[in-house]
This record gives structure tokens, sequence and C-alpha cells, in this order.
């Protein structure tokens, strides 16, 4: 997912078919008018997702800073800040998911005025564009193949459609396999602690519902319940 793509204007020379990575960082990569990834020599325009898949992202996005208030295990990186993945076959790919996280254990964090990311998240997020099966190809292949190769531990796709919803953990042998839903909850197991139902991210309940819901009920809000409580013994 992006912020809505400004069209590249018209008397402007097109992008250049071939880019090295040192002018990516130096002219393209904080473009002011396009969001641009790199992939072994190539600019790829990051697609836009459509405002439903967008609402699933806010959502899930509340509900990780509400248990991150709670839980400090994790910073976020966002804000289309790129970092970059030596694969395995030679070839490197920048990329600016929509969300990343990186876990309080992970070696680099980096400074809190850097612009770009110089480790592996942990946790990867991206709001999948279905416009057309590139676009799809990008994150349900490329991309997950890519994430897996570097070593980020958790992949979530995200789509308004619940079936092309995606939630992998890397396994032991370096591939991506499913998180299996325990009575349709996803457990993450990055962070302990943090899980949502599958099916709450098309029905996106508030948090004065989730917060009374025992799934979510230890990050959301908990300050409530235990003013409630005081209030009920009182």
């Amino acid at each position: 997912m992006s912020q809505l793509a400004i069209p590249w204007p018209d008397t402007a020379e097109p992008l250049p078919s071939s880019v090295s990575e040192q002018a990516y960082w130096e002219r393209w990569y904080e473009h002011p008018d396009l969001n641009l990834e790199w992939c072994d020599g190539r600019l790829e325009e990051v697609p836009v997702s459509d405002l439903l898949t967008a609402q699933v992202y806010y959502w899930l996005l509340e509900l990780l800073l509400h248990y991150l208030r709670h839980h400090p295990a994790a910073r976020i990186i966002g804000l289309e800040t790129g970092f970059r993945l030596a694969l395995p076959d030679g070839k490197v790919s920048i990329r600016k998911p929509d969300l990343g996280f990186i876990h309080r254990d992970n070696p680099f964090h980096g400074a809190d005025t850097d612009n770009r990311y110089l480790g592996i998240p942990d946790l990867v997020i991206e709001a999948l564009s279905d416009s057309g099966s590139a676009n799809r190809r990008r994150d349900e292949v490329i991309k997950k193949g890519e994430y897996a190769a570097v070593g980020v531990r958790e992949y979530f796709i995200l789509h308004h459609n619940p079936e092309r919803l995606a939630f992998y953990t890397l396994a032991a042998s370096g591939v991506y396999v499913p998180i299996p839903p325990q009575q349709g909850v996803i457990h993450s197991r990055v962070f302990p602690g943090f899980r949502f139902r599958r099916a709450d991210l098309q029905r996106r309940p508030s948090t004065a519902e989730l917060r009374k819901d025992p799934i979510y009920a230890d990050f959301i809000h908990p300050e409530w319940q235990q003013a409630e409580a005081v209030a009920e013994q009182a």
C-alpha cells in the first residue's frame, strides 16, 4: 500500500530502465512524486491498495499500537522507510514495506533520525494491491520469497477479501509456513500475546467493544478495566 500516487507528468523524462543502487538512494528513494522500490537495478513503482484494504490495514495497526503501549517489545518502521535485502542469489532489493516492526532483541535498531533501516525487520506487513495479477504477485510471491530469504520472521498480507489474507511465520527450513489459526485466532510468534480474530479484520469492531473481549482485553485499554473493577468494589 502507498499514498495516492501522483502521475508521472507527461512532459517528464520516463523512468530509466536501469539504475544503480547508489543512484537509487541518492535520487529516487525520496522522490517527491513517486513511491519507488528498487530491485537489482530496476525501479518499481509501489502500487496503491483500495480503500477497503486500507481500512483493514489501519484497524490492525491500531491493535498493534495498543499492544506496544502495554508490551513495549518493538519499534515501528513505516512512512515509506526502506530497507536493503541482500538475497542469497547475489541480487539486492530495496523494499518499503507498509509496516515493519523491529523486536527489542533485534541486533540492529538504528537512530531515531534515520530515514532508512539498515537491519532486517522481525515482522513485515503489506496491504495487498489486487489491481492486476502482477501487483498481487509482488506481495504474494516475490516479496514473500525475498522476506523469507533475508530472515524476516513473520509476514502478514492484508486485504479486504478474507481469501487474500495470509499470515506466515519463518520455519527452521528458511521458508514461510502459514500461522495456523487457533479457534479462528491468529497468534503472533514474534510478539507473544499479540493476537486477533481473523474474522475481525472484516468486521473491525471498535476498541470500546474489543476491551471487553478476552482475546484483546489484556492490551486494549486494560487500565479502563482496572478502573471499572475498582469502581465496582467501591
